[in-house]
């Protein structure tokens, strides 16, 4: 019989909600959401990157991307720069503001990091990494239809 309780799409939903939220926490007292502090991450790796490559590494929607890049650009952390080559295209790039506030935050998710696997081993880790692929890939397979 089903029970909830050993469900896996459950205990993952949940584990999810407490790990992210208590990241959101600690995040929003320096002053930026997780999702924010997610693009600052990947506007720091490549020094231009568009919005549609941003959704994409994001997994996000353009549009929730496009939200997330005005209230961004508000705080003056990312400006949008036409392409020369194509202006079709627009280029987000960090401000020196926004690279300061990487720089600053970055650190953050290693803490948490730690915190969250403490007393895990590698090999823990990397069943957890093994299994929660195969979960995914699994569910990528499953037609909705």
């Amino acid at each position: 019989m089903f029970n909830i309780d050993t469900c896996v799409a459950y205990i993952t939903s949940n584990s999810s909600k407490l790990i992210t939220g208590t990241f959101e926490q600690l995040l929003n007292k320096k002053g930026i959401t997780r999702v924010q502090w997610i693009a600052l991450y990947y506007l720091g790796l490549q020094s231009e990157i568009n919005q549609k490559e941003l959704a994409d590494k994001m997994h996000i929607k353009e549009s929730s991307a496009a939200r997330l890049i005005d209230r961004m650009e508000r705080e003056q952390l990312v400006i949008r720069e036409r392409s020369k080559q194509d202006r079709r295209i627009i280029k987000l790039i960090l401000t020196d503001k926004g690279m300061q506030y990487r720089q600053e935050l970055l650190p953050e998710g290693q803490k948490f990091n730690d915190l969250v696997s403490k007393d895990i081993t590698e090999e823990e880790m990397q069943t957890l990494l093994r299994v929660l692929s195969k979960m995914v890939t699994n569910v990528e397979a499953y037609p909705l239809e």
